[in-house]
C-alpha cells in the first residue's frame, strides 16, 4: 500500500510540474512572438518614413485631407526602402500597409497598420507589441479594453496612452491589429530639392529659398523674366520693352532717364544732352531757348528756327537756311558763280564774278559800281491783303530789294519792270512786315 501511495504522490508532482511547464513554455513562445512582431514594425515604419520623407512631393500631388495615398510592403521592397526578403506580414498574418493623408497643404501624417491576418485577442500582448515598438508604436484596440471606457475600435491608440488617432480617413483593420503613427512630414522643410516640373497645390517645391548663384554660366532659352531689380555688366537685346504698369516706365543710365510719358519720350539729364549716330545723321526735335553746338551743325534739309541757332563753330547745310527774322553776320560771302550782263533769277540775288560781288537786277548780273545815282523806300503790304504800288520811273536801269524786315514766310515780295516804270507788289498775312528797295542808273 506505501509504494501505490507513493507512486501516486510522484505522479501528482509530475504532472504538477509539466503544468508549470507547458506554461511558461506558452509565455515564452508568446514573448517571441511579441519582440519579432514589434522588431518587424520598427523595420517596416523606419522604411515608411524615409520612403514618405524621398517621395513626399509626389505623395503630396494625390493625398487629401480624407482620401489617402496607400504603400505597400512590395512597393517598398521594389523601391529599396526594405529588403528583398522582407516578409510583408507579421506572425498573425497581417500584412503591414502604409497610407498618407494631408491634413494641411505641404504636411504630410503617415500612418502604418497591420492588415487582415488573426486578429490579437491577447490584450496583453497586443499593448506589449506596440510598446516594444517605440514611441510611434500603437494598436487598435477592443471596445472597454482593460475597463477603460475611452477604448474604441475607431481610433488607434499609442502605447500607453503615447497618442490617439481617429481612423474615418483610414483603412481600420479592426480591433486586434497593430498601428505606428509615424512624425508629421512637412514637404518643403523635408525635401530641399528644386523642382522642375509643377506640383499641383505645391508652388513652394518651384522656389527658391536663397539667391541662385550660377558659377559664370549662361541661363538659356528664358521666356519672361520677371525681376524686381537686374543688375548686368552688359545688356544685350534685340529689344528692350520698359513696362511699369501703374507708373511711369523709366530707363535709368547713371544720372540721366528716359521717361515714357504718354506718347511722348522725355530726356532728362543733368548736364548736356549729346545725340550721335556713327552711320547715319540723327533727328532729334529739342524745344529749348537755344540750340547751342560747339562744333558743326549739318543738315541735308532746312534748318528752321524761330528763335536763334548759335554755335561757336560752322553752320553748315546743303540745302537752305531758313529764317523768319533777320540773318546777321559779319562778311557775307556769296559762293555762286555770276557773270556779269547774264540773265539770272530772283532779283534781288547775289553772285560772284571772281572778282568782286554781282546783283541780280530785273534779270540781268549788274555790278554794283556801275550806277552813280540811287533812290530807296520803304514797301508795307497792308495786314492780310496785297498791295502793288509804281516806286520809279523807267530811267532807272535797275530796282531790287534791299532788305526785309518781320516778314513770314508763307508772305512774299518782289519787283518787276512793266511799260513806262519800276513796280513793287507783295502781300502779308499778320506779320508787321516792311521790305526796303533802291533803284539805281
Amino acid at each position: 500500500m506505501d509504494a501505490i501511495l507513493g507512486y501516486i504522490v510522484a505522479l501528482t508532482l509530475s504532472m504538477i510540474g509539466v503544468a508549470g511547464f507547458t506554461t511558461w513554455a506558452k509565455l515564452g513562445v508568446t514573448n517571441v512572438q511579441t519582440a519579432a512582431t514589434a522588431s518587424q514594425m520598427m523595420t517596416f515604419d523606419k522604411a515608411a518614413q524615409q520612403y514618405v520623407q524621398d517621395n513626399g512631393t509626389t505623395i503630396a500631388a494625390l493625398a487629401t485631407a480624407t482620401a489617402p495615398v496607400t504603400i505597400t510592403p512590395a512597393m517598398l521592397i521594389a523601391a529599396g526602402y526594405l529588403p528583398n526578403g522582407f516578409s510583408p506580414s507579421n506572425v498573425f498574418g497581417q500584412t503591414w500597409q502604409l497610407q498618407v493623408l494631408q491634413p494641411l497643404a505641404g504636411q504630410l501624417q503617415s500612418l502604418v497598420t497591420s492588415q487582415g491576418g488573426t486578429s490579437i485577442s491577447n490584450t496583453r500582448q497586443l499593448v506589449q507589441i506596440a510598446a516594444q515598438a517605440g514611441a510611434q508604436g500603437g494598436f487598435v484596440p477592443y471596445a472597454n479594453q482593460a475597463g477603460d471606457a475611452s477604448m474604441s475600435p475607431a481610433n488607434a491608440n499609442g502605447a500607453y496612452g503615447g497618442w490617439k488617432l481617429p481612423l474615418a480617413n483610414y483603412t481600420n483593420p479592426g480591433s486586434g491589429h497593430l498601428a505606428s503613427l509615424l512624425a508629421f512630414t512637412n514637404v518643403q522643410s523635408n525635401n530641399a530639392y528644386l523642382y522642375r516640373v509643377a506640383v499641383a497645390g505645391h508652388p513652394e517645391l518651384n522656389t527658391m529659398q536663397t539667391a541662385l548663384n550660377m558659377g559664370s554660366h549662361d541661363i538659356d532659352s528664358a521666356n519672361n523674366v520677371n525681376a524686381t531689380t537686374v543688375n548686368a555688366t552688359n545688356v544685350n537685346a534685340q529689344g528692350v520693352d520698359v513696362q511699369n504698369p501703374g507708373g511711369t516706365p523709366t530707363v535709368t543710365v547713371g544720372n540721366s532717364r528716359l521717361i515714357g510719358v504718354g506718347s511722348q519720350a522725355v530726356l532728362q539729364a543733368d548736364g548736356g544732352t549729346v545725340l550721335t549716330n556713327s552711320v547715319g545723321s540723327a533727328y532729334a526735335p529739342l524745344t529749348a531757348g537755344n540750340v547751342a553746338a560747339n562744333g558743326d551743325v549739318s543738315s541735308s534739309g532746312n534748318v528752321t528756327a524761330s528763335g536763334n541757332v548759335t554755335a561757336s563753330g560752322n553752320v553748315t547745310a546743303s540745302g537752305n537756311v531758313t529764317a523768319l527774322g533777320n540773318v546777321n553776320a559779319s562778311y557775307v560771302e556769296p559762293n555762286g558763280s555770276a557773270t556779269e550782263g547774264q540773265p539770272c533769277q530772283p532779283s534781288g540775288a547775289i553772285g560772284n564774278s571772281g572778282t568782286g560781288p554781282l546783283f541780280c537786277q530785273s534779270g540781268v548780273w549788274t555790278a554794283a559800281n556801275s550806277f552813280s545815282s540811287l533812290i530807296n523806300g520803304s514797301f508795307n503790304p497792308p495786314e492780310n491783303g496785297c498791295l502793288t504800288e509804281q516806286i520809279a520811273d523807267s530811267s532807272w536801269k535797275t530796282c531790287s530789294i534791299s532788305g526785309i524786315n518781320g516778314m513770314g514766310q508763307d508772305e512774299w515780295n518782289y519787283i518787276y519792270r512793266s511799260g513806262g516804270g519800276w513796280f513793287m507788289t507783295g502781300c502779308r498775312l499778320t506779320w508787321p512786315g516792311i521790305a526796303y528797295w533802291h533803284c539805281q542808273k
